[in-house]
């Protein structure tokens, strides 16, 4: 094709496209309106600086003796969060903690 050229590309029903309108359903879902402040769900004063710590890439040992929680406590805290945002990791738990503006 010319540089600068359109082109085009009919795709029909494949799993592949599947799988891509349920990844953009899911990101839908998910999603946040641009440049406009997100609600943060009734976190608590507890959970916010949980996540501003955790984003500042605090260890756990660290951040538990600054909550004055055990370890064993602010893993659970750190799951319950990552449940409450469909997280499957710490690190997508930070990514949708930040989309959330909650970091």
């Amino acid at each position: 094709s010319a540089a600068g050229g359109y082109c085009a590309v009919v795709v029909w029903h494949s799993a592949v496209t599947e799988a891509l309108q349920k990844l953009f359903e899911l990101a839908w879902q998910q999603a946040a309106p641009l440049g406009q402040a997100v609600d943060d769900g009734g976190l608590s004063e507890s959970e916010r600086t949980l996540t501003r710590l955790l984003a500042a890439g605090m260890k756990d040992e660290a951040v538990a003796r600054h909550l004055g929680v055990r370890l064993r406590t602010l893993r659970r805290r750190v799951s319950e969060l990552q449940e409450r945002l469909g997280a499957a990791s710490r690190f997508q738990l930070g990514m949708r903690a930040s989309q959330r503006g909650w970091v």
